[in-house]
C-alpha cells in the first residue's frame, strides 16, 4: 500500500483566473509590441547614454539629476531612469524588448489587482471582473505606445507594496514602497491608500502606526526631488482651492466618461475650462450612495478614485492638459463599484438575469480591446500621434513636435505649414520660432528665414541653439544677403 501523500495541487480557480486576466491583457495590447520609439523615448534613451553602461556612476546620475538630464523643470524619476538604463543595456536600439517589458508590467499589475481586491475581501466574481476590465481598458495605451513609458512600472511597485502591507509583510512592503515613490511622484499617495484599505478592513487602529513609518520615506523623496528639480512649478493656494471646490468632481466625472467610452483618446488632451457652477458636480456624488451597493464599498471606491486622481491636480494646473493615462490607477475604484452593482443580478432566480454581469463584462472587454487595437493603428507612430492631436486645430506642443519631426525627416515644406500657426498661437516661444526659421530656410525661403533669425538673435542672444543656427545661415549668405551655397 502506497502511504505517500498526494501531491499538493493548486485549485483550478487559483490558476485560471490570473491566467485569464493576463491573457486578456496581451490580447488587447499585443500590437504595441510592433511599434517603434515615440513620444519621450528618444529623450530618455539619450539621457541613459550621457553616463553610459551599468556603472555606479551612471546609476548615481539617475538619482542626482532629472529624468532627461537637461536644464529645466523636468521630472525626478530615478527608478525610471535606472530601468531605461538596464533596458538599453539589454535591448539597445531594438524597441520590441522595451515594449515587451512595459506590457509585462501592465499584465502583472492586472493580476496583482485581482489579488489585492481578494485580500480586501471582495467576492471572486467582483475581483475578477474589475481586474479584467482594468487589464483591457485602453486608457493605458499611451504608456504602452511609448517604449520607455514608466507608468505601468510605477504602478507595479505601488500594487506590490499595498498587497504586502495587507498580507502583514511590513518590512517587504516598506522596501517596495521606496521604488514606488522614486518611480513616479504620484505614488506619494501610498500612505493614504494604505489607510483607506485599513479603514475598509476595519483595522485602522491596528495599522495606522505602521503606516506612519512610510512618512520619513516620503519626506526623503520630496527633499531629494526638491534638490534636483530646477525651480519646480508652484501652484498658488487660491488657484488650488478654486480647482478643488469648483472643478475636481467635474474632472472626476469627465474621467469616468473617458473610462467607459474611450473613443477619443489623446496623448495631451486639453484641460477642462473652469465653469462658474462646477461645484454642482459635487452635488451628484451623494447619489452614488443611493445605488444598491453597500455604502462601505461605495465609500472605498470613491476614496480610491479621488486619492489616485489627487496628485494629478498639480499637473493639470501646471500643464493645462489632462492626460488619459492619469486615470489608469484610479480606474479600479470605478470598476469595483460597477462590478459590485452588477453582482446583484447574480442573486436573481432567472438564469438569463444571472448571466447579465458576465455578459456585460465580456462585452466591455471585447469593445475596449477593439478600441486598443484601433488606437495602435491610429496613433502608433510619432507622426500619427501628433497629427491626431492637431486634427481639430493647432496645439502648441503637438505642432512643435510634429514640425521638428518633419524637419528632421527632410520634409521642410510640410514643417513650415505645421509650425506657421505657432507664430500667432505662441509668439513668445523662442524654440517654436527657431524651428520655424529653420523650416523656412530648408524649404528654400532663405530671405524670410534669415530675417526671422536676425530678430531672434537680437531678442534671445543667450540661446545657444539660435546662435548656432544663425551662424550656420550667415556662413551660407553673401555680404548682400544672397545664398552662396545651399545648406546640406
Amino acid at each position: 500500500m502506497n502511504s505517500a501523500l498526494p501531491a499538493c495541487r493548486p485549485a483550478p480557480e487559483k490558476v485560471w483566473r490570473p491566467v485569464l486576466i493576463a491573457a486578456l491583457c496581451f490580447a488587447a495590447f499585443w500590437p504595441t509590441l510592433r511599434t517603434g520609439f515615440m513620444m519621450d523615448d528618444p529623450f530618455l534613451l539619450r539621457a541613459a547614454q550621457i553616463e553610459p553602461g551599468l556603472t555606479l556612476r551612471g546609476a548615481a546620475s539617475d538619482f542626482t539629476e532629472n529624468i532627461f538630464k537637461e536644464t529645466g523643470r523636468f521630472y525626478y524619476r530615478p527608478v525610471l531612469g535606472l530601468m531605461v538604463r538596464l533596458e538599453y543595456a539589454a535591448w539597445g536600439d531594438s524597441p520590441a524588448g522595451y515594449h515587451a517589458v512595459s506590457l509585462f508590467f501592465h499584465a502583472a499589475n492586472s493580476v496583482l489587482l485581482f489579488y489585492l481586491l481578494s485580500a480586501l475581501g471582495f467576492l471572486p466574481p467582483v475581483a475578477l471582473a474589475a481586474s479584467c476590465l482594468f487589464a483591457v481598458n485602453p486608457v493605458i495605451i499611451d504608456d504602452l505606445l511609448a517604449a520607455t513609458g514608466g507608468e505601468s512600472m510605477a504602478n507595479f511597485f505601488l500594487l506590490v507594496s499595498l498587497l504586502l502591507y495587507l498580507k502583514d509583510k511590513w518590512g517587504a512592503a516598506w522596501l517596495a514602497a521606496a521604488p514606488a515613490l522614486f518611480a513616479k511622484e504620484s505614488n506619494i499617495m501610498l500612505p493614504a491608500l494604505l489607510l483607506l484599505c485599513s479603514a475598509y478592513l476595519g483595522r485602522l487602529k491596528k495599522d495606522y502606526a505602521r503606516v506612519l513609518w512610510l512618512l520619513p520615506l516620503c519626506v526623503f523623496f520630496l527633499a531629494a526631488r526638491q534638490l534636483v528639480i530646477d525651480n519646480p512649478p508652484v501652484i498658488p493656494v487660491t488657484v488650488l482651492l478654486r480647482f478643488l471646490i469648483g472643478d475636481l468632481f467635474r474632472v472626476m466625472f469627465h474621467y469616468l466618461g473617458v473610462l467607459l467610452v474611450p473613443l477619443s483618446l489623446e496623448t495631451w488632451p486639453p484641460a477642462l475650462p473652469p465653469l462658474p457652477y462646477g461645484w454642482l458636480y459635487a452635488a451628484a456624488v451623494p447619489l452614488l450612495f443611493l445605488l444598491p451597493v453597500r455604502r462601505r464599498v461605495t465609500a472605498f471606491c470613491l476614496g480610491w478614485f479621488l486619492l489616485l486622481l489627487a496628485p494629478r491636480v498639480a499637473a493639470i494646473l501646471a500643464s493645462n492638459v489632462m492626460m488619459d493615462k492619469w486615470v489608469c490607477m484610479a480606474s479600479p475604484g470605478a470598476f469595483v463599484f460597477l462590478a459590485s452593482l452588477f453582482a446583484r443580478f447574480r442573486e436573481h432566480s432567472r438564469p438569463y438575469v444571472r448571466a447579465i454581469p458576465a455578459a456585460a463584462a465580456a462585452a466591455a472587454c471585447l469593445f475596449w480591446a477593439v478600441v486598443a487595437h484601433s488606437e495602435v493603428r491610429l496613433r502608433g507612430s510619432d507622426e500619427k500621434n501628433y497629427r491626431w492631436t492637431i486634427r481639430n486645430g493647432p496645439r502648441s506642443f503637438a505642432n512643435y513636435r510634429l514640425g521638428v519631426f518633419l524637419l528632421r525627416s527632410g520634409r521642410a515644406a510640410e514643417a513650415v505649414e505645421v509650425l506657421r500657426p505657432l507664430q500667432g498661437l505662441s509668439p513668445g516661444e523662442e524654440d517654436f520660432r527657431n524651428a520655424f526659421a529653420m523650416a523656412l530656410w530648408h524649404s528654400g525661403k532663405q530671405a524670410e528665414a534669415w530675417g526671422l533669425m536676425e530678430d531672434l538673435l537680437r531678442r534671445y542672444p543667450e540661446n545657444g541653439a539660435i546662435r548656432e543656427n544663425a551662424a550656420g545661415m550667415r556662413a551660407r549668405l553673401g555680404p548682400a544677403g544672397n545664398v552662396l551655397k545651399r545648406p546640406s
